[in-house]
């Protein structure tokens, strides 16, 4: 069964991570979520979401779920970046990024249909790289109890994901395996990474993370929070 650790989901996870200065944040937020979001998920990107760090290395980790890597190749996809005049622009003022395509094989709870699963406004991720010939173990980990403790902490979904090759312009430097967590607030639990590096030792290598939440304009703008989510200011 898809999501019980056995065989990959069929949908892929891509993430787009880069650093930015504060002064060209702004213009970031506003790019991706009027023009950028909008191109690419006409294209084919089932989820398209942008979270912003409260910890952990870069400062943005655009999240999205794609059917095949081979979405890349396509003339749609190549057409983006010519095709919008504020791409250069707004991306040279990175000075850090990372492109990465996944497969996910394990996933709690497990999905009941192929739609797209992601819908959370805060975001965990530990990044790591597993030394043992055998992985199995690792979703031995999490079947057996930590994604159950996870969920118990409030966390909507847990995901864990091997790293495969991306599309043939995207580089990535980061380890093989990421272990995702999607949440509603602020996680509610931070040693996620600390548990998986003391259960398994050595072999787990090249550890980092991030947290951040979606990029909301209110999340830095109390002002412009709606009203009805007056309760919500300060997560």
């Amino acid at each position: 069964m898809p999501g019980d650790g056995r065989e990959p989901l069929v949908r892929k996870l891509y993430t787009s991570e880069l650093d930015i200065a504060e002064e060209h944040l702004d213009a970031f937020v506003q790019w991706y979520a009027f023009r950028h979001a909008p191109d690419i998920y006409q294209i084919g990107f089932g989820v398209c979401t942008s979270y912003r760090s409260v910890a952990g290395d870069m400062a943005i980790l655009d999240l999205y779920e794609i059917d095949s890597v081979d979405i890349f190749d396509t003339p749609r996809y190549r057409a983006i970046a010519p095709a919008d005049p504020y791409f250069d622009a707004v991306l040279s003022h990175r000075t850090g990024k990372a492109h990465s395509v996944y497969s996910q094989v394990h996933v709690s709870p497990a999905p009941v249909d192929d739609r797209a699963l992601l819908n959370a406004d805060w975001l965990s991720v530990e990044r790591f790289d597993h030394a043992a010939d055998d992985d199995e173990p690792l979703l031995r980990y999490l079947a057996e109890g930590e994604a159950e403790r996870i969920l118990l902490a409030g966390a909507k979904r847990v995901r864990l994901a091997r790293r495969t090759k991306a599309g043939p312009k995207h580089f990535s430097n980061r380890p093989r395996w990421m272990l995702m967590v999607e949440w509603a607030q602020p996680p509610a639990i931070t040693d996620i990474g600390e548990r998986l590096q003391a259960r398994f030792g050595n072999q787990v290598t090249q550890r980092s993370f991030f947290r951040g939440y979606r990029l909301y304009p209110w999340a830095d703008r109390p002002d412009l929070l709606p009203e009805a989510a007056r309760p919500l200011r300060g997560r």
